[in-house]
């Protein structure tokens, strides 16, 4: 890896974040080791060396325009990064992610599907949710009423785009038949324990084989590494709250046998 190409990407953002944090250098450098980290949690989930991974990573956070439209890596989560790059280094033909909202996430991979020509991400939402998680914990996403759902996405990138509006405890299994095979499913829909966990059951039978199972938000409860520890797969995750987990080239899949 090249360590000035490393630094002069992450240089913009560790500038900004002294001048609005000049007492916060503790937490610069926890940021820099979660940056450095994604090279080789990349790697590993896809089996590309680290220089092409920093290239892909490095395309979008230097030379993106979307990307800086979002005010960079002081602007971006995790997750969005992540995907990028996974989707770009993996040429996945078929997505299936539950949980849409404004579309930020659906944008980026919708991104780099575009730039990898191939693809097609099938998206679940289901609108303006206000759910109350319990211990005082809730997931609000609801937009203001001019917004629609996934509407970061710009008409350029929605031709792979097909979006199914509903309860994905109804919609997720009627579309994994109809799919019959995905190359990576993403959760972001509601965060409890028995929602994750009868997401992640649902769509893994019909992960193919060295494909991906990710999820946002694994740090609201322990579904995430439950169900990693049931699969006995080894749970990647990023900033401690992004979850990986690569399913066995040996794994069978569901619709291959039915």
């Amino acid at each position: 890896m090249r360590p000035a190409l490393i630094l002069r990407s992450f240089l913009p953002f560790a500038v900004r974040y002294i001048y609005r944090h000049p007492k916060k250098f503790t937490c610069l450098r926890q940021h820099w080791v979660d940056y450095i980290g994604r090279f080789e949690k990349i790697a590993e989930l896809t089996g590309a060396d680290k220089e092409r991974v920093q290239a892909v990573l490095y395309e979008l956070e230097c030379e993106e325009a979307l990307f800086q439209e979002l005010d960079g890596l002081s602007g971006m989560p995790m997750h969005p990064i992540v995907y990028y790059g996974l989707v770009r280094l993996l040429k996945p033909d078929v997505i299936l992610e539950t949980g849409v909202c404004d579309g930020l996430s659906s944008r980026f991979i919708l991104l780099a599907m575009q730039r990898n020509g191939r693809g097609v991400l099938h998206s679940i939402d289901l609108p303006n949710q206000d759910v109350d998680l319990g211990n005082g914990a809730r997931q609000r996403d609801v937009m203001s009423l001019e917004k629609q759902t996934g509407w970061l996405v710009p008409n350029r990138l929605r031709a792979r785009w097909q979006l199914h509006l509903g309860d994905a405890k109804e919609l997720l299994p009627e579309l994994l038949r109809k799919l019959e095979r995905i190359d990576i499913f993403i959760h972001d829909s509601l965060h409890t324990y028995d929602h994750m966990l009868l997401e992640y059951r649902a769509a893994w039978p019909y992960l193919r084989r060295g494909g991906l199972l990710l999820s946002d938000d694994t740090d609201w409860n322990s579904a995430f590494t439950d169900f990693a520890r049931e699969q006995d797969c080894t749970a990647v995750l990023f900033n401690f709250r992004v979850g990986a987990i690569r399913k066995p080239n040996d794994s069978p899949c569901q619709s291959a046998i039915e």
